[in-house]
């Protein structure tokens, strides 16, 4: 099922590729498929036992395999991508209209997007997790980017394909080190590791998590990204994309808890990021850009939750992960709702909606109040968790991660109610603007997140099950914690009360001033300008190198291999030379210095081309003498072939070759003994510390059993080695193919009729 699964996002982003400008909005519907059905099978396997793989060996040699596995943790992680992504194509077909450009190119590049996640969260390899985890940083990039011709859509793609592409390059350094050290690359065998190259991975996946999940500093790339538009918003900023860093980060972090510096780094990103990340939502009058900010912040209480790696923290989190994307993304539709029909997402010229709007109203509501971990909503239970497991601390930490928790959580509940109040709460009819006429599509979609928020808290017993058979396959100490829908009046309970009512009073307080604009956004021009800075110095460098002089590049490249194989003089062991095999090989040796030594004398172009090509074939009789039949003919059929070519070529071309200077022949000459001597100095090293054992008889064995072939030269040709083969026939029919247009073109002109014929 997981490989039909992965095949049908690839056939519908195929069929919305090729035939989306004749599909228009129905477009739409085709990509929500596959994601529907991802999302109903995954029904199947959430909450239970089953365990469901595929996979396949894709460089057996290197121990590098696609493999998949759909657990309970993969099950609930794949439900909430496929399900939302389904909702997201539903509101797309209503927030776009019939006549809208580019749609068949917005539905291919999403479900592109979304089977790139599923294939994330299924990955039970790191390079399976790496390549998906590439995917989504291309296909994010051109979904942010989507308004190709608004210079602020291209600016806040490029950024964020940087940020979150360097963070690849993390991943994979990371990746490297962790199959090391770890002696796996499967996931699900994952076991703790210690060390220095643990904590090097430690630090560089760590690194790439908060790439992507918008962790500081790297967060600037977020709030930019709301450029796109707002159905991208709802599911990259809420359910797929950013959450790839943390589903990273759970997913590993059994390997690197024993480490020192995975729990004091992850605090450090993620209490950073969701104090800094909610002081950013107050700033802002834009309701998406509140939304972005307040990701950002909820994104930081996620990974700090995971850094501190208590069951109890790993629970909460992966309790606030589904909480968050189902309340996140309806609150992203609505704003998107509120700007196609008043035109304006500005929260000081939003007034009165929720009596034009009611619908869109308690919607957001429901999702505000659930953000804000209001009961009787998902978003109250998960938040009492989080809080239960910060004050389950001990000593200092309690005090320090305890205190800024509470505090992002007071914040959190700022923000949300100065979101509501600004869009709905003034009573007044919005002045010189009409509120457009609803769109069905759009809002089923918001009344179904609405509506499992709401169910999630009354059938809390099921989401509990879901939530706890996920958080035991991270932290099976985890398998004694619920969600509750009444806690009683314990401490975390009295503390999140509290919370609501000081994040209240803040927020109507904060949203009774009215702020003019908002924040320049200096993180995110700082590194616009830090890209162009490189851009530019980029092309002074490149300016300066690739100047176009083939000498020039000849002699820097010898240069480098002459001081590359400096360091094998001292190895050469002269009791471990010898001259030759047999007497013909110095026959063949004197003929090919003579050969080599007269193309540096002779000035005729044809004369040169004759000498190199005497080089050649003594070269293949070198060959010969050695016993290397297939090299002979190779070599053979290579230096006719330059030969020919070479004499086809001149006929354009002076007869002799120009004047040089002395100083131009002493240049030849340096470059010459120099690439002569890196390469003596080079063999003669290797041969006087030979190691190993050679591998003939291995490859005599092999070629029966493995290729098939008594031929032991024939099975390395078309075997062992078939794409080397490959590449020099390549070449061939190329050299092939030059010769005979080169023959072509000189026959033409040579056929076309003069001027004055004509």
């Amino acid at each position: 099922m997981i490989w039909f699964l992965l095949v049908l996002y690839v056939a519908a982003a195929s069929a919305t590729a090729t035939l989306g400008g004749r599909l228009g909005r129905n477009a739409l519907w085709i990509a929500a498929v596959p994601m529907a059905a991802t999302a109903l099978w995954s029904l199947t396997i959430v909450g239970s036992d089953d365990v469901v793989s595929a996979g396949f060996d894709w460089v057996p040699g290197l121990d590098v395999s696609i493999l998949f596995r759909v657990d309970a943790l993969h099950a609930l992680l794949s439900l909430m991508v496929a399900g939302i992504g389904a909702l997201v194509c539903v509101y797309s077909a209503g927030y776009f209209t019939s006549g809208a450009a580019g749609l068949g190119r917005f539905a291919a590049t999403l479900v592109t997007f979304s089977g790139a996640m599923v294939g994330l969260v299924w990955a039970d390899s790191v390079w399976t997790l790496f390549l998906f985890w590439e995917l989504t940083s291309i296909t994010s990039f051109l979904l942010v980017g989507f308004k190709h011709t608004d210079p602020v859509a291209r600016t806040a793609a490029r950024r964020a394909l940087v940020i979150t592409a360097g963070g690849g390059l993390a991943l994979l350094a990371g990746f490297v080190l962790y199959v090391d050290a770890a002696g796996t690359a499967v996931l699900s065998d994952i076991s703790p590791i210690t060390g220095s190259t643990a904590t090097a991975a430690a630090v560089l996946i760590l690194i790439a998590a908060a790439t992507k999940s918008a962790q500081v500093p790297f967060h600037v790339w977020l709030p930019g990204a709301m450029a796109a538009p707002t159905p991208v918003s709802a599911y990259l900023h809420s359910a797929t994309m950013v959450k790839a860093g943390v589903i990273l980060v759970a997913v590993i972090a059994p390997a690197f808890q024993e480490t020192d510096v995975w729990k004091p780094l992850g605090l450090a990103f993620g209490l950073t990021t969701m104090i800094w990340g909610a002081i950013g939502a107050l700033r802002h009058v834009d309701a998406k850009l509140i939304l972005a900010w307040g990701t950002v912040s909820q994104l930081g209480l996620l990974i700090a939750l995971l850094g501190i790696g208590t069951p109890k923290a790993t629970f909460a989190a992966i309790a606030l992960l589904v909480a968050h994307a189902v309340f996140k993304a309806a609150l992203f539709m609505v704003v998107g709702e509120v700007d196609v029909r008043t035109g304006t997402r500005n929260i000081n010229e939003l007034s009165g909606l929720r009596r034009s709007m009611p619908i869109t109203f308690a919607v957001a509501l429901v999702s505000g109040l659930s953000m804000a971990g209001v009961p009787p909503l998902l978003g109250f239970p998960a938040k009492e968790a989080a809080i239960e497991a910060v004050l389950g601390l001990e000593g200092s930490e309690r005090l320090l991660v305890g205190g800024l928790v509470i505090g992002g959580a007071v914040l959190t509940v700022a923000y949300t109610t100065r979101l509501l109040f600004g869009m709905f709460g003034r009573s007044e009819p919005m002045p010189d603007r009409r509120v457009a006429p609803s769109r069905p599509a759009m809002v089923v979609a918001e009344v179904v997140l609405a509506f499992a928020t709401v169910a999630g808290f009354v059938a809390l017993g099921g989401v509990t099950q879901l939530v706890r058979s996920a958080a035991v396959l991270v932290a099976p100490k985890a398998e004694v914690y619920s969600l509750l829908r009444w806690p009683g009046l314990t401490t975390a309970f009295i503390v999140s009360m509290i919370v609501v009512v000081l994040g209240s009073v803040v927020g109507v307080a904060v949203a009774r001033r009215v702020v003019v604009g908002g924040p320049a956004a200096r993180g995110a021009a700082n590194v616009d300008a830090l890209i162009d800075g490189i851009g530019r110095a980029a092309r002074r460098v490149a300016g300066r190198v690739q100047h176009g002089s083939l000498p020039l590049y000849l002699a820097t490249t010898v240069v480098m291999v002459a001081l590359a194989s400096a360091v094998f003089v001292v190895e050469i062991d002269a009791d471990a030379l010898y001259w030759w095999d047999n007497r013909a090989e110095a026959v063949l040796v004197v003929m090919i210095v003579a050969a080599a030594v007269a193309a540096t004398t002779v000035d005729s172009r044809l004369g040169a081309a004759l000498v190199l090509g005497a080089v050649g074939f003594s070269v293949a009789g070198l060959f010969v003498a050695l016993g290397a039949p297939d090299l002979v003919l190779t070599q053979l059929l290579v230096e006719t072939v330059i030969v020919v070519g070479f004499v086809l070529g001149l006929g354009r071309l002076a007869t002799r070759f120009p004047t040089a200077t002395r100083l131009w022949l002493a240049g030849r000459i340096v470059v010459s003994v120099l690439i002569g001597a890196a390469i003596a100095v080079a063999l003669a090293g290797a041969a006087s510390s030979p190691s190993g054992q050679p591998p003939v008889l291995d490859l005599a064995t092999s070629a029966v059993a493995d290729g098939g072939g008594n031929n032991v030269v024939n099975v390395i040709l078309t075997d062992t080695r078939a794409l080397d083969t490959l590449g020099e026939v390549v070449v061939l029919l190329t050299v092939a193919v030059g010769i005979l247009t080169l023959t072509r073109t000189r026959s033409r002109r040579h056929h076309e009729p003069t001027e004055s014929a004509t």
